[in-house]
């Protein structure tokens, strides 16, 4: 019972939808504080029933499914994509008592599930038969390759400084020390992110103004609002496992429980949104260029600091 609880209810598919919908509402108030819309201010009390016009119009509008389209690909990626980024939600101890699986790998885990989403993108791209979604598909790989590398370094940090893969062991392991020591892994981590997530300014896989909508132009109906959702899940995801790495994940400065690790998800949803506010695309050539010429470098020589942290500065106060 008790974990059917958790899949079906903490932290499974209930909360997952919860926190769609609540992130969905933060997100749209957020950007008409920026942006001074309007409808996310005043259309009900605190502007949440612009939320709900917004998810009544994505479940009913009609999916429509294209002549030549791949049909399984086109039908399967939407809701696949949707059940691969509610995964890692498994792996987050949430609580001092509440992980789903619990793992020594954990870490690895966690890093493959955010990483693979991408890749099912593409695929909806692929089937969609259409040569705007194939280009948005074949950005997101090329900007998968060149984020990956610096992601999957920058998240290994607190596996070098701690000396374990599991998640709560480095939960377990956090202090004020170690938040210095991987504060720079932190800062590459996110940038990193907001290029797997294909956020401002890395938004060039969906460029309207390029490629129509990339990947998404041919989908409406369920099967956007099942792309939509897988999303909004996997930025629960990321900002669980930001907090979780490298902000002490439920440890907080007088307690630990979930609240503590939602208030640090909540300041890195924060962060993500006001650069997503604020700054506008870059093309793929700065993109490509950024990648490979500074973050991937910065990356490794992040690798290398966190290794003479460990020896000269956390190790000897351990």
């Amino acid at each position: 019972m008790e974990m059917l609880f958790h899949v079906v209810v903490f932290p499974g598919l209930l909360y997952v939808l919860l926190w769609t919908v609540a992130l969905f509402w933060f997100f749209r108030k957020f950007m008409a504080a920026l942006h001074k819309r309007i409808g996310p201010s005043f259309n009900g009390p605190g502007g949440s029933f612009q939320t709900l016009f917004d998810l009544s119009k994505l479940l009913t509008k009609e999916s429509i499914t294209p002549k030549g389209v791949n049909p399984y690909l086109f039908s399967m990626m939407p809701l696949l994509a949707a059940t691969i980024a509610m995964l890692p939600t498994a792996l987050i101890p949430w609580t001092p008592t509440i992980t789903v699986v619990e793992s020594q790998y954990s870490l690895l885990g966690l890093v493959v599930l955010i990483g693979i989403e991408p890749f099912l993108l593409f695929l909806t791209g692929f089937g969609s038969d259409n040569k705007y979604s194939f280009l948005g598909g074949i950005r997101i790989l090329t900007q998968m390759i060149s984020m990956e590398t610096s992601f999957f370094l920058a998240a290994l940090s607190p596996a070098i400084l701690f000396g374990t893969l599991s998640l709560q062991s480095i939960v377990e392991q956090s202090t004020w020390l170690s938040f210095w020591i991987l504060l720079p892994g932190f800062g590459l981590y996110f940038i990193a992110l907001l290029g797997l997530l294909e956020q401002p300014p890395f938004n060039i896989p969906d460029a309207e103004q390029e490629i129509v909508y990339g990947f998404y132009t041919e989908y409406s109906g369920t099967n956007y609002f099942l792309l939509k959702l897988a999303e909004f899940a996997e930025f629960m995801a990321v900002f669980a496992g930001a907090a979780t790495l490298f902000l002490g994940g439920f440890k907080g400065l007088f307690f630990e429980s979930y609240f503590c690790l939602f208030i640090k998800m909540i300041i890195v949803a924060v962060f993500m949104m006001a650069i997503r506010a604020s700054t506008p695309r870059i093309t793929m050539k700065h993109m490509l260029d950024f990648s490979w010429t500074y973050l991937v470098p910065l990356s490794l020589l992040n690798i290398a600091w966190i290794m003479l942290a460990k020896i000269f500065i956390f190790g000897a106060v351990s």
